[in-house]
């Protein structure tokens, strides 16, 4: 995903809209057990600084995510804001690499790594099928949203085990 800055850099203090749309890659969600199921589709805002580009975006996409309960896979929407900065790579000198600047080449900046990182950020530890989910018994590994079984679940950590006695 790359931006042309071409117009933008002969206009300082000046901004550009973008509108950018690609296929995400699911290798990226692959860890997680996710997969995209629509596009990518990035809004941003860049402002031409004088030395620096500053933008500001926001970024929508569709996944498909096993929930963290019952394991079944569910449609988790993205819609998260995101900011960058890009600097020419001619001033690359003037700047830490660990200040996260996207330096760029012959007017164009990739951004796709932080778009994925907006991505990645937007998706909860624990994704969950719905907020209810009962998820799966503990016993027989049946979904206890769709059924529900008899298994006998009391079990009592050794520990306090003698407790149980008194009464």
């Amino acid at each position: 995903m790359r931006i042309n800055l071409s117009r933008l850099i002969l206009r300082p203090r000046e901004r550009e809209a973008f509108f950018l749309e690609t296929m995400g890659n699911d290798c990226f969600l692959e860890e997680i057990g996710g997969k995209f199921l629509t596009s990518i589709k990035v809004e941003i805002v860049v402002e031409n600084t004088g030395n620096r580009f500053v933008g500001r975006g926001n970024v929508r996409t569709l996944l498909q995510l096993p929930c963290s309960r019952c394991l079944k896979d569910f449609t988790y929407p993205v819609d998260t804001e995101f900011e960058l900065t890009m600097a020419e790579a001619v001033n690359s000198d003037q700047v830490s690499v660990d200040d996260g600047i996207i330096f760029f080449e012959a007017d164009e900046a990739d951004i796709m790594s932080i778009v994925e990182e907006a991505i990645f950020m937007a998706i909860p530890i624990c994704s969950l099928c719905r907020e209810d989910c009962r998820g799966l018994c503990l016993v027989c590994g049946q979904d206890k949203n769709s059924t529900s079984c008899s298994c006998q679940q009391e079990t009592i950590d050794p520990r306090w085990e003698k407790l149980k006695n008194l009464q």
